[in-house]
């Protein structure tokens, strides 16, 4: 195989695993929908670990990925297509799958952003309501009012 060959077989990997990682990262967005619906803080302290290991790892496969485009002469991918007919067949695949994946990542994400949102528009109102603020001082062990100190 000729070095261009190698590198096309190797960024065809590397989109391969790259797909892989972003069905991963939906499951996990999937997962943090469950989660914030149930007001699960826990368990969304540890998804948001295990989001950001993923997200690390996507941040790796486009660095390599935009390497190899750099060794093939290319700035992207479709770019790589459009030069090269002969690797529409390896790629187009890949990237329609990849663009779906990536949409539907997004809008869970905007639902998530959204829940998040309402969980803390409540807090906000709860607090409110209740008559707590930040200013209203601090309490001791055994729940009392601490009087504020005169500055």
């Amino acid at each position: 195989m000729t070095k261009t060959k190698d590198q096309i077989t190797v960024l065809g990997e590397l989109m391969i695993s790259l797909k892989s990682t972003l069905s991963g990262l939906l499951a996990v967005e999937k997962q943090k929908t469950a989660i914030l619906e149930k007001g699960d803080i826990p368990a969304l302290d540890s998804l948001l670990n295990e989001e950001q290991a993923i997200l690390m790892e996507c941040s790796s496969a486009e660095a390599r990925r935009s390497a190899v485009c750099g060794e093939l002469g290319v700035n992207s991918v479709s770019e790589l297509i459009s030069e090269n007919p002969g690797t529409k067949e390896i790629f187009t695949p890949l990237h329609i799958e990849m663009n779906a994946l990536i949409k539907e990542i997004k809008e869970t994400n905007e639902l998530n952003a959204k829940l998040l949102d309402t969980r803390l528009k409540i807090a906000k109102f709860l607090t409110l309501r209740f008559g707590l603020s930040q200013n209203e001082g601090k309490y001791d062990k055994n729940a009392r009012l601490v009087k504020k100190e005169k500055l």
